[in-house]
């Protein structure tokens, strides 16, 4: 079963996400902080991670700039989302992630890039 780690600080988007994926057959991790993401991959080992941008008291941006710097956690993919931002600026950014959810997002994109990442 495919693992997905599930980053934001909105525990009604976490459960959405959770509800979703797991219908799908997905093994879902939500986490509401990153302050434990390191921790939480190593021992979750997600094939994915979804990260939001604007996190409470800290900058998902930060956090992936962090993931792709790290050996141990560079290869994974990782589709930032957010209310906010537009996939214009994300993509322009030095890193940038391997997809982009704009929020409030569809459920069929959301299986779409998730399937796709899977599978590559």
């Amino acid at each position: 079963m495919k693992r997905v780690l599930v980053v934001d600080d909105d525990p009604d988007v976490l459960e959405v996400f959770q509800e979703v994926l797991e219908t799908e057959h997905y093994k879902v991790y939500p986490l509401l902080s990153p302050r434990y993401i390191f921790k939480t991959i190593k021992d979750f080992r997600p094939d994915l991670i979804i990260l939001d941008i604007m996190l409470n008291g800290m900058d998902g941006r930060a956090v992936f700039k962090e993931l792709k710097q790290n050996a141990e956690t560079a290869g994974i993919p990782i589709i930032m989302a957010s209310a906010r931002y537009d996939e214009n600026y994300i993509t322009s950014q030095k890193y940038h992630p391997d997809d982009y959810l704009q929020k409030p997002f569809n459920i069929a994109d959301l299986l779409r890039k998730v399937g796709a990442l899977m599978e590559n």
